[in-house]
Parts: structure tokens; C-alpha cells; sequence
């Protein structure tokens, strides 16, 4: 264990540094022939073991860098990283209250706070891989709350049908296969010039769906989109879910932190009219990777839904039974997540996440602010939350950049150079037909020198570039 411990020691003091680039990654097809990582028949020593390790960490982008603006996380939480070796260290798992026994009231505690953050005054929830996994089960909470014999019998030749908006997570997808609903049944509704669900075309949609016999059954909302960070209109969906006896979930993965904050919150100040929730705690509430959560209204409803089987041998029915979280879950096996969760919130309370989301809005807007001085920069879309998507375009009177695509190909380019030369690492997005960069606020320890530090490369890259056709 002590030679374990000390390799982690060299990774923290000498391999990982503030000097490094924010990536140095090759192509797939040249790390390949740098590495070994073969496997075979004898073992290796544990200076090859060390070997691997370093090379791990050199060649893998460092997320807790403020350059590392490319997805909806970035930063070191050092309180949750703890908890992370620790929970590694005793290797609970998360079926039972007796394997599990602090993780599962830690949990437990988790899931009572982030309800009354949303909401749910009676609610419920267990902790899962991930949004993806939050959204699919929110996709098979519906499913049992309008066809509960689907459990046991399966669809029977029904068609239900679910409803998301054309700027959703690609996990609705995902889940309608899963769930046996069909992805020709996952009806993708027109967004608004904002980015969010027109519930007009939503009702519409629904109608149609109900002249041709078929069963509305779920309306998946968003709380922070991908791209742009958009709020759908929760009220207005609620409405329309409400007329139709339909269940009403909401992805907020990456922006449900918003209800930590008491200046922005009205963003999802609707956020308990939800039948349930989705909410990852390793994007903006920056704990490592994975924790997240699906929270319900309904108490009970998770068990009705997803429990069965190993009565016979695990789940006893004691003292303890109402603690054994695996009657709520799809997983047998399950990491014990809540504590680095619970020690980060426990280390800077809600009022250090509230601040977090405060700081970073502001430096929003002082960086939409930035980009609109600057005349090679066009903004793309609003920017509601901590998403920036806007793109450089050449001086008019170059030819080669006379339309979108052309654009957009170079803007590809700029995330592209950038990345391999190692300075701010962002990633390129299409909305509504145009590509530009996309830029993620996660990390409060940017600040507007590491702003102007992006914006300055981006053009510098982008004139360098357009000037060489």
C-alpha cells in the first residue's frame, strides 16, 4: 500500500502541475504507437506499472486547468477527490444498507437536500452513473406511470410516445431504444430563437399523436441545454402535461446548480411542477467523475417501477429493509458516490455553490461583453447560462468565406489548432445550421485575463488561417 501511496504522491507533486499544457494529445493513431499496452501472459514489474500511470496523466487533457473550456466540467475539487480515494479505498457497494451503511445515509441526506432544491417537499431518488441514466430512468418512471403492466407483459403492440425538444441530450435517444419505446416515437419538437421548447408546437404534436390512436406518455424538458444552455418553459409544459395525464421530466444535468443561486434561480423557478429530475453533481457542482442523481415527486414510485428479484438473498426484510437503496435502482452494484458528493457539500455548504454560480455569470457576461467589441466575432446564440457560442468570421472582403459552410469549416479549424498546440481548449458546436465555438464557463478559477488570453488566440489562429487560403 505504501508503494501505491507513494506513486500517488509523485502524480500529485511532480506530474501534475499548473506548467503543463491543457492538452497534449496526439492522434489516436500515433499515441497508439508511443504506448505499450499490451497485455500477456507473465506479469510486469512495478517501475512498468509507474511507467503506465505517468503516461496516463501526461497524455490526458487536465481538466482542472481554467483553459479546459471544451465540456460542462472542469476543475479540482479537492474535498470530493478525497472522498473519491476513500470510497475506492473501502469499496463499498450500494444495494444494501449493511455493505453500504454511512454512504447510504449520506446519500439518503444528498437526496433530501437536492429534493428541496427542486421542490419535490415529498420526494425521493437514488444516485446513478449519470444524466444519461437519470433521463432513462425518468423515460421508464413514465412508461410505468401510464402502461404499469408494461413491466411484466411488455408493450403488447401499444405505441407510446415521448416528446423532447430538437436541442435535447442525446440520452433521450438512447432511452427510447432502451425502454423498447422505439426512437421513430421519440418526437423531436421545434425550439424558439432562445433555444427552448415552443410548448405551441409541443400541444400540436401531441394531438397528432392521439388522432392516430397512439399513447403520449412522456414531455422531456431541459434545464441548461448542451449547446446553448437553454431554459425550457417549464409552466407552460407543465400545463400541457397536465391536460394529458402525462409524465413530465426534466434534464438538468448541467443546469440545475442554477437553484443554488438566490439571483439567478428564476431560470428554473418551476422546477417543482416535474413529475422528476435528473442532476449531475460531477459537472458544475465539480466532483469527480460520475455522480449523479434522479430525483421524483412521488415517493414510492422508484421501487414500484424498478425493483424485482433477489428477495431470496439480499434484500432482507428487516430493521433495515426501508435503507436498502437497490429496491429504487436498476443497478445491483453500485460505487458508493455520495461521499465525495456529501464532503464537498459539507466542505463549502450551499452558500459556496451559490457563489460559484453568482462568479461565473458574472464572468459570462463580461466575456459576451468582450466578444462583442471585437468585430471579427459574431455571438450565435443567447446565452442564458454558462454556455458562450459565437465564431469567428473573416474580414468581408475575402472571398473563400462567403458563405456558412465555409465559415464553419474554418471555425473547426481554430478549436482544432488550438487544441493541439496546447492553449485553451475548447470544442466546436453546431445551432440552428451554423458552427462556432463553443465555450463552457465550469471552472471559477477562470477570470478575464484567461478570457482575453482565448479570444485573443482564437482570432490570431483564425486570421492566420483565413489569410493562408
Amino acid at each position: 500500500m505504501q508503494e501505491n501511496l507513494d506513486i500517488l504522491s509523485r502524480t500529485v507533486e511532480q506530474w501534475v502541475n499548473q506548467n503543463r499544457p491543457v492538452s497534449q494529445t496526439p492522434i489516436a493513431s500515433e499515441l497508439e504507437k508511443i504506448l505499450d499496452l499490451s497485455l500477456g501472459e507473465d506479469g510486469c514489474s512495478s517501475a512498468e506499472l509507474e511507467k503506465a500511470i505517468h503516461d496516463y496523466v501526461h497524455y490526458s487533457p487536465d481538466v482542472s486547468q481554467a483553459g479546459f473550456n471544451k465540456l460542462l466540467y472542469s476543475g479540482a475539487n479537492k474535498p470530493a477527490i478525497l472522498g473519491d480515494w476513500i470510497t475506492s479505498l473501502c469499496n463499498a457497494t450500494m444495494h444494501t444498507y449493511q455493505v453500504g451503511p454511512v454512504a447510504t445515509l449520506m446519500e439518503l441526506e444528498l437526496i433530501n437536500q437536492w429534493n428541496r432544491l427542486v421542490g419535490f417537499e415529498q420526494g425521493e431518488g437514488v444516485m446513478v452513473s449519470g444524466g444519461s441514466q437519470a433521463n432513462m430512468i425518468g423515460m421508464m418512471l413514465a412508461r410505468h406511470h401510464a402502461c404499469p403492466d408494461i413491466k411484466a407483459r411488455g408493450l403488447e403492440g401499444r405505441t407510446l410516445v415521448a416528446y423532447v425538444s430538437d436541442q435535447c441530450h442525446y440520452s433521450q435517444q438512447r432511452s427510447a431504444n432502451v425502454l423498447g419505446i422505439g426512437t421513430d416515437n421519440l418526437i423531436s419538437v421545434k425550439s424558439d430563437e432562445q433555444g427552448r421548447i415552443c410548448p405551441e408546437a409541443l400541444a400540436e404534436e401531441i394531438e397528432t399523436s392521439i388522432s392516430k390512436g397512439h399513447t403520449p406518455f412522456y414531455i422531456g424538458l431541459t434545464a441548461g441545454t448542451t449547446v446553448i444552455g437553454a431554459y425550457d418553459p417549464v409552466a407552460a409544459c407543465s400545463e400541457i402535461a397536465r391536460k394529458h395525464n402525462i409524465w413530465l421530466h426534466i434534464d438538468g444535468a448541467w443546469g440545475a446548480p442554477i437553484l443554488f443561486s438566490e439571483k439567478h434561480k428564476h431560470l428554473l423557478a418551476d422546477s417543482h411542477l416535474a413529475d422528476s429530475f435528473a442532476w449531475d453533481a460531477h459537472k458544475l457542482m465539480n466532483v469527480p467523475i460520475t455522480a449523479a442523481v434522479v430525483l421524483v415527486k412521488h415517493e414510492g414510485a422508484l421501487r414500484q417501477c424498478c425493483a424485482g428479484g433477489g428477495g431470496e438473498y439480499l434484500f432482507h426484510q428487516d430493521h433495515n429493509a426501508n435503507y436498502n437503496l437497490g429496491e429504487r435502482s436498476i443497478q445491483c452494484g453500485r460505487r458508493a458516490d455520495s461521499l465525495k458528493v456529501w464532503l464537498s457539500w459539507k466542505a463549502i455548504g450551499h452558500s459556496g455553490f451559490a457563489k460559484k454560480i453568482d462568479y461565473l455569470q458574472a464572468i459570462k457576461n463580461e466575456c459576451i461583453s468582450m466578444i462583442q467589441k471585437r468585430t471579427s466575432f459574431e455571438i450565435l446564440a443567447p446565452s442564458a447560462y454558462l454556455n458562450i457560442v459565437f465564431r469567428f468570421v473573416p474580414q468581408s472582403d475575402n472571398s473563400n468565406y462567403s458563405d456558412d459552410e465555409a465559415i464553419s469549416k474554418l471555425n473547426m479549424e481554430i478549436c482544432k489548432t488550438m487544441m493541439r498546440e496546447g492553449g485553451p481548449y475548447v470544442d466546436y458546436a453546431r445551432y440552428k445550421g451554423k458552427v462556432g465555438v463553443r465555450l463552457i464557463l465550469a471552472n471559477d478559477q477562470i477570470d478575464s485575463e484567461h478570457i482575453k488570453k482565448l479570444l485573443n488566440q482564437c482570432e490570431c489562429i483564425g486570421k492566420e488561417l483565413s489569410s493562408n487560403i
